[in-house]
């Protein structure tokens, strides 16, 4: 939990240095120039101006200019054009500068570097911002003639809306089109064959102006290699194609896990006997009772059975009010490996228990059964999910599902600019999540054990809850971003979904499980069986008190043994008899019900 709350906290103080500066109160742009050379090889060189004012003392110390990349052109097409960054001014110098990814593009801070111990304020008054980068994938091919898409507009400051003059030096030869929109959204100048002005008045928003299109003669720009197009065609589509296999990934994953009719295990009409060897009769016990709290006790019962005709120890009943001695499984694991190999033959709930057992301090060498059940709930259920979890043994594909699902997350928020507007959103569902974990579950969250912590957790998540509502609030989601926000909010879906999977059972488990509700009605006498004898009673005498049928079970023993005309059955892991007639059942007839064993031979 700490290691989750640094890592928040980190997130929130870069949601505080985005969001704790306002710079339409900050700055002023009060104009714009651009000047785009393109070349015949279909890129461009761009020089941009802005004259800013800095209206305040205190203030972020530089501005984010916003240089788009994808475009739309008159078909409705969305082209990626290749971005290279060449050089970053502030009144005629170079300056500090660093790029973020964003929709459509990059925003790139020029400004002041912000350090701990130096000033990072820019000086009140008028300046001037110079940006140069070179665009490519100017030129598409039409038919029998190429096109020269340019962008009528490039960089802005925070959205703000100024006042713009765009020239272009092109290519002479060409036939400049009509814009798609009317009236055309900008003046366009054509000063001389290979010169274009476009003029933008202020208060235009600059990413929903359409481009500006020429008709060249084929064979005018040089054409790129087909390596250069599949190229050019994967950036176009690689966004996209991150963004819908996060989902992807998650669909798939569920559907090859969720119960389906192909995948059902065939029903069971009798008792399997190799299933009924695999499982514990602490198994066996929760298994019949859906996990619910009440087969902690028969689980436990149902063990000290199995240890009991096993031989590892003697039992005075199976009641609350029990008592075992001769605790001899421990003495016989010294003497060979034979006897080890039975001992670990034995389930790990069954060794658990006899250890529970073994730890009561014997009174005339008896041992108080219900002495070792007290506090033992948890750790008794947490060896029985143990064993079911190797009963569905180890899903290789989940930890690479979920590790895919989150690194394409992070990518598509990365190229996207929504970085940390997807941090923000985790870290309040991460908050939301641990508030209702601590509400449900309290005694799973251990205190604070100093001043520090106390103060981390009462005053830091509420800071960190508020800075992240109020970037999230604050900070706008450009249309083109929006899919990208949906598919990365799915993606935080799928890391929640694909571990969630663990608890729906494989088609072995649920076999098992089956495989004990047949069981349970072998022992009423509802189905046929292994046929009954001692050995077949012994070995499913701890799956009948593991299923709370062990009346019933011993009733079918004593009705068989009638019929062999058996007159004592002498058991030697009782206690108090050498031999047990009738009357000595009816006084184990009250067996609390335990869980699963194996099977017996017919």
């Amino acid at each position: 939990m700490p290691r989750i709350f640094s890592w928040l906290m980190s997130c929130a103080i870069l949601v505080l240095l985005t969001s704790c500066s306002d710079f339409d109160k900050e700055f002023t742009v009060r104009s714009a120039k651009s000047t785009i050379d393109v070349s015949l090889d279909g890129t461009a060189l761009v020089s941009e101006s802005f004259d800013i004012s800095v209206k305040k003392m205190e203030n972020y110390g530089g501005v984010y200019v916003d240089i788009p990349q994808r475009f739309t052109d008159a078909s409705g097409g969305s082209h990626w054009r290749d971005f290279n960054l060449v050089a970053a001014r502030r009144d005629g110098r170079d300056e500090h500068y660093f790029k973020e990814n964003n929709v459509p593009g990059y925003s790139i801070y020029i400004g002041e570097m912000h350090c701990k111990n130096c000033r990072a304020d820019l000086p009140v008054g008028a300046g001037n911002i110079e940006i140069a980068y070179r665009l490519g994938r100017l030129v598409r091919q039409e038919g029998d003639h190429q096109v020269l898409f340019m962008p009528a507009y490039m960089g802005g400051i925070h959205g703000q809306d100024a006042k713009k003059a765009v020239t272009f030096t092109i290519p002479p030869g060409g036939v400049l089109r009509r814009s798609h929109l009317d009236p055309p959204a900008y003046e366009i100048t054509r000063n001389a064959p290979n010169e274009i002005l476009v003029s933008i008045a202020a208060g235009k928003r600059d990413r929903v102006l359409p481009d500006i299109e020429i008709d060249y003669p084929a064979g005018t720009f040089l054409s790129g290699t087909s390596d250069k197009q599949v190229r050019l065609w994967l950036s176009d589509h690689f966004l996209a194609f991150i963004s819908i296999l996060g989902p992807l990934i998650t669909c798939l994953f569920v559907a090859l896990r969720l119960p389906s009719s192909w995948r059902l295990p065939t029903p069971l009409i009798a008792v399997d006997s190799k299933i009924t060897e695999s499982v514990s009769p602490a198994l066996a016990a929760y298994l019949f009772r859906n996990w619910k709290m009440s087969a902690a006790k028969a689980a436990f019962m149902a063990s000290v059975c199995h240890l009991a005709v096993k031989r590892g120890l003697r039992i005075s009943s199976l009641g609350e009010d029990a008592e075992a001695s001769d605790l001899s499984a421990k003495q016989a694991r010294k003497k060979g490996k034979v006897a080890r190999a039975k001992w670990y033959g034995l389930p790990a709930a069954t060794r658990l228990v006899f250890g529970r057992i073994e730890e009561e301090r014997p009174v005339e060498d008896r041992r108080r059964i219900l002495y070792a059940w007290y506090g033992f709930e948890d750790e008794l259920h947490a060896t029985v999910v143990a064993e079911y979890r190797k009963v569905r043994g180890k899903d290789r594909w989940m930890l690479p599902a979920i590790f895919s699902i989150l690194a394409l997350g992070v990518a598509v928020a990365y190229f996207s600019g929504l970085l940390i507007f997807s941090a923000a959103i985790l870290g309040i569902l991460l908050i939301s999540l641990a508030a209702v974990m601590a509400l449900l579950h309290p005694e799973r969250l251990s205190g604070p054990t100093d001043v520090r912590q106390m103060l981390g957790l009462c005053l830091g998540i509420p800071a960190l809850t508020i800075l992240s509502l109020y970037y999230i609030g604050t900070t706008e989601v450009i249309s083109e971003q929006q899919p990208y926000l949906m598919a990365i909010l799915l993606d935080m879906a799928g890391i929640v979904v694909v571990p969630a999977m663990l608890r729906i059972p494989t088609p072995k488990q649920r076999q098992i499980r089956n495989n004990m509700l047949n069981l349970n009605r072998y022992l009423l006498g509802e189905i046929d069986g292994p046929t009954m004898s001692i050995e077949c009673y012994e070995h499913y005498l701890p799956f009948a008190v593991a299923l709370d049928v062990q009346h019933y079970w011993t009733e079918r023993f004593n009705f068989w043994r009638e019929s062999e005309k058996m007159d004592a059955y002498a058991p030697d892991w009782l206690i108090g008899s050498q031999s047990l007639t009738r009357k000595g059942f009816n006084d184990i007839r009250t067996l609390p019900s335990v869980v699963s064993g194996p099977g017996c031979g017919r």
